[in-house]
């Protein structure tokens, strides 16, 4: 199924848009640290039904389900991300970006959530079909919205695994985090992601 790789790759940046873990550029407003992104044992605290076992802070991120323009606006004056996996079938990352001001980051925003809605950079197998099962808003940050994209298998393919795509979109001030999880049948309990997104939104500056 399109999007469900866990590996993380070598290094260096895909030409289909993984993203280098530690690529940044400071240029504008308050410098944001590593100190900022969520931690495994917050991730293993907030869903303890799953196995998480490795944080990933080196190396080349796998793609998010809904592309690079889910993860990011334009005009970003700074990126950090970092991943988390059970090594099987889950794994998650979070994409926090900055701008040169509360506006620009507001349209971030706003163009991360435009694309969600679509997700045209990912298409479901012959034999699955998607559709969104989640579309809220949660209080946290300036404003934080959930998005769920669930692939799964048609009558005609019974035994095929189905997969869910859980996104999380915070904007504070003039930066937005991106959680940009996976896992398979429905994925991850709402309630469960929902204490990661106010986790990473309340380590926003």
């Amino acid at each position: 199924m399109n999007g469900r790789k866990i590996a993380v790759l070598a290094a260096g940046l895909s030409a289909l848009g993984a993203l280098t873990v530690g690529a940044s550029t400071a240029n504008a407003g308050a410098y944001m640290d590593r100190t900022r992104l969520v931690t495994l044992s917050q991730v293993k605290a907030a869903d303890p039904g799953t196995k998480w076992i490795t944080q990933v802070d080196n190396g080349t991120l796998p793609k998010a389900y809904c592309g690079p323009a889910s993860t990011e606006g334009k005009a970003v004056a700074q990126r950090l991300a970092r991943g988390y996996t059970d090594e099987m079938m889950s794994y998650g990352t979070q994409y926090l970006s900055r701008y040169q001001n509360d506006a620009a980051a507001k349209a971030a925003y706003k163009s991360i959530l435009a694309t969600l809605q679509t997700c045209k950079y990912s298409k479901p197998a012959p034999t699955h079909a998607r559709r969104i099962t989640e579309n809220r808003h949660i209080v946290a940050g300036d404003a934080t919205t959930i998005l769920r994209w669930w692939d799964y298998a048609l009558p005609s393919d019974p035994g095929s695994e189905n997969g869910a795509f859980p996104y999380a979109v915070t904007v504070k001030g003039n930066a937005v985090s991106v959680l940009a999880f996976s896992g398979d049948g429905v994925g991850m309990k709402a309630a469960n992601f929902d204490k990661i997104a106010k986790a990473a939104a309340a380590k926003l500056p």
